[in-house]
């Protein structure tokens, strides 16, 4: 079961917002666009338990999902952000990208469980415009199998790679 701890109202608003930005930055959707509804749930746990301690946490959970990352994880330096750099902080996400492990499509999970995949650029673009309050988003390569994933936490202020 995958729990949501955000109230329906707040999760609706961040979708909005993502739909609000697409049709104002006239973004392809071909290229950016919300996931399939039945295909979320696979995404999710897809996610979860290639990174998170599901042993020790059960129930899946999307918000704050950092916190329940395995402790073998490595991770990549820490990008931060002072929030007044949104723009330049998001253009740096392509420098988390494994070399020899990129995707031409991605899937963008955002705090209130929303899923969406496209290319880098149309993320990219997305996240620029992309309320800074809307807390954590995660970025992950779609495909098969995932061994790594670019990680925003809003708490912190901060992203990185994590990988198996």
């Amino acid at each position: 079961m995958i729990r949501q701890t955000e109230s329906k109202k707040y999760r609706y608003a961040m979708r909005n917002e993502i739909e609000h930005i697409i049709k104002e930055q006239r973004i392809d959707r071909r290229f950016f666009h919300e996931t399939a509804k039945w295909d979320y749930e696979k995404v999710i746990r897809k996610i979860y338990y290639s990174f998170c301690n599901y042993e020790k946490y059960p129930t899946i959970q999307v918000s704050y999902m950092w916190t329940r990352f395995r402790e073998n994880l490595k991770s990549s330096e820490l990008i931060h952000t002072d929030w007044a750099d949104w723009e330049s902080y998001i253009g740096r996400i392509g420098e988390l990208l494994p070399k020899k492990k990129r995707s031409f499509f991605y899937y963008l999970l955002v705090d209130g469980g929303w899923v969406y995949e496209g290319t880098l650029e149309c993320i990219q673009q997305v996240l620029k415009e992309y309320p800074i309050w809307m807390d954590d988003f995660y970025i992950i390569p779609k495909v098969k199998e995932i061994s790594w994933m670019i990680v925003h936490c809003e708490d912190g202020a901060c992203m990185c790679l994590v990988w198996n």
